[in-house]
């Protein structure tokens, strides 16, 4: 009799925690039960990618889907020269990266810039204080229920008054895409798109507020199926489709709506929406990070400020005895994997600037690498390992599409 009750009350405990976990993580679940075709996207290439070698053959068996920068600088911000004499170990790469790609939260390196400038010009008091009406109303029910929660506990738990430096500093750690909408106005306009199109000389597209993309993509107030939407979006001209997602965000800066929760359950759909994304070609975005760390990026005092605010800890023990500084942001949402890392180098080694681009990606594949953090990884070994140096070197490099173009210069104001 006692080893019955045991039981029951083991398997009543059991299915109580089971049913919990599955509630709790009921959207989860039921997302993945409905995607089970998209899961095998990609399964040939789940073994092989356990290790970075996998990785790399990956991108260079599949050149469509990526592109990467691996690259040493001068003190005066300019790239060196490729040369293999000259430290062999650390090879000079860039592979596809003359290309233009969805930025995806890269992107908010032109909000950093612009605040940097402002600050350092006297045109902007970073103790300014912060309007969060305004800012919850750029959360996309149904799509940010965890950057919310996040921010809400974060912002409970913040000892001091919320102000645009404590704000900007969250946003370097967190991403918060509501966050960086609301920084996108607050900063002004005009002065993050002039910024970044002068910087970027039309190789880096202007921020667009995710809510106006999400809100113009996804077309929530209509009965149409959201993937009829996707497609009639994926099909309009660029240009068109971003100017309607920034005057969409425009006008909910200046009063905010209420609109439908948006549920995007399909994987193929995530990943169609998260191609229309503004561009970036990775040449031209690891230039003005180049110029930030030798102090030519507007002027020093700019360039030292965003030193400050970008600068973290690898969370790594095996990179950290490698360097003296580092710096770096990813992205990981379904279908795109990205990030760009900075390092200055402890043994004479110079400052090297890194970006990864992956795009596009098999969902069966995504959730592998994803749940690997696979390209946090590759940055970081990048910067001290010979063997993954030498690799993606030999199988990037000499892939067809390797791109095997010389100088780049830094773009200055």
């Amino acid at each position: 009799m006692r080893l019955i009750k045991f039981l029951l009350v083991f398997l009543g405990v059991t299915v109580l925690v089971v049913g919990s976990i599955f509630w709790i993580n009921r959207d989860t679940f039921l997302t993945v039960f409905q995607n089970r075709p998209a899961i095998m996207e990609g399964s040939q290439w789940v073994e092989k990618t356990y290790s970075l070698s996998g990785l790399i053959e990956f991108m260079a068996e599949e050149p469509q889907h990526a592109a990467v920068v691996s690259l040493p600088v001068q003190e005066d911000g300019d790239w060196r020269q490729p040369d293999s004499s000259d430290h062999p170990e650390m090879q000079d790469i860039r592979y596809r990266s003359d290309r233009m790609y969805p930025s995806g939260t890269l992107s908010n390196l032109m909000l950093f810039i612009t605040y940097a400038d402002l600050v350092a010009s006297g045109s902007l008091d970073p103790d300014a204080g912060i309007d969060t009406d305004k800012l919850f109303g750029f959360y996309v029910s149904g799509l940010d229920r965890r950057h919310e929660r996040t921010f809400r506990r974060w912002l409970r738990d913040l000892e001091t008054p919320l102000t645009v430096n404590t704000l900007i500093r969250f946003l370097v750690l967190h991403n918060d895409p509501a966050v960086a909408d609301y920084l996108f106005f607050f900063l002004g306009e005009e002065e993050v798109t002039n910024r970044t199109s002068q910087l970027g000389a039309g190789r880096i597209e202007p921020p667009v507020p995710q809510f106006g993309l999400r809100i113009a993509a996804l077309q929530p107030e209509n009965t149409r199926p959201i993937a009829d939407n996707l497609a009639r979006a994926s099909g309009r001209d660029r240009s068109a489709f971003l100017d309607e997602a920034l005057a969409i965000s425009r006008q909910q800066w200046r009063q905010v709506r209420e609109f439908p929760e948006v549920r995007l359950s399909s994987f193929q759909d995530q990943r169609v929406l998260h191609g229309l994304y503004p561009r970036i070609q990775p040449d031209r975005f690891a230039g003005l990070l180049a110029s930030i760390w030798a102090g030519t990026l507007i002027d020093e005092p700019t360039s030292e400020l965003l030193r400050d605010l970008l600068h973290r800890s690898p969370d790594d023990r095996l990179l950290e005895p490698h360097i003296t500084h580092y710096a770096a942001q990813f992205d990981e949402r379904m279908s795109y994997m990205c990030g760009w890392s900075v390092a200055v180098e402890t043994k004479s080694e110079p400052l090297r600037v890194q970006i990864v681009l992956i795009v596009n990606i098999p969902a069966g594949l995504w959730f592998h690498m994803n749940s690997n953090f696979m390209v946090q990884d590759f940055h970081n070994r990048m910067f001290y390992d010979p063997a993954i140096q030498e690799r993606t070197f030999e199988l990037l490099m000499q892939s067809e599409d390797a791109d095997r173009a010389g100088v780049l210069h830094i773009p200055n104001r």
